[in-house]
């Protein structure tokens, strides 16, 4: 059970099955789609060229829940890969979790999307337990408070796709609810790659690009 607590290296108290804290945030996490290996605090160490940036997003993170409420959106980007934008999304969405597990009822409140392994799994007709898990997705979508786009234009869309992504997207800005999204092309590029009607919908919030290069290795 204590592996499991995203609180176990600060939590002093004796662990208990009947702990409220770690069951609303183990059904949190549960049905998040965060990988499993990825549910924990990671810190970050921003390449100087990063710092501004960094200190903006833990700006957003610290005030996550106004974020949430006021239904906005944030579109986190670089050309360099494994700099962070991935980590600080789900920071941001275990944040979230963390300001609202306190009386939320067992309710799922947040989705981690990887964009291109949902695409995948979307057309993955044969395979049974693929239709299930995006069809999980199709009915929570509108109603979560906050959802993350993870490397929404990793590849050039087919017409389906598109279709397929702006019908998530739509649903979610017609109930003026928040969303982030990470990426590895910037906002001016980002028709050639996904189209205008997906792309308007990305930049429409928050644009921050992070310019440094890849530690993923050493996180």
């Amino acid at each position: 059970m204590r592996e499991r607590c995203l609180y176990k290296d600060v939590c002093m108290n004796e662990c208990s099955q009947s702990c409220i804290r770690f069951l609303e945030m183990d059904y949190l996490l549960e049905g998040s789609g965060i990988p499993k290996n990825k549910q924990k605090i990671n810190k970050l160490q921003p390449d100087n060229v990063d710092i501004e940036a960094f200190h903006f997003l833990a700006g957003i993170r610290d005030d996550i829940v106004n974020f949430v409420n006021n239904g906005e959106c944030l579109y986190i980007y670089s050309e360099n890969c494994g700099n962070g934008k991935t980590t600080w999304s789900i920071k941001m969405l275990l944040q979230y979790f963390n300001m609202i597990w306190s009386g939320n009822g067992f309710r799922h409140r947040g989705m981690f999307i990887n964009v291109p392994y949902y695409l995948m799994t979307s057309k993955d007709f044969n395979n049974k337990e693929a239709a299930q898990q995006i069809e999980a997705i199709r009915n929570a979508i509108r109603n979560l408070d906050l959802v993350v786009f993870d490397d929404i234009c990793a590849m050039k869309l087919s017409d389906y796709d598109n279709a397929n992504l702006l019908t998530l997207i739509d649903v979610r800005i017609l109930e003026e609810k928040a969303m982030i999204f990470t990426g590895n092309v910037a906002p001016e590029k980002l028709k050639d790659r996904i189209g205008e009607r997906l792309s308007s919908r990305i930049c429409s919030g928050t644009l921050v690009e992070l310019k440094g290069k890849d530690r993923r290795a050493q996180w």
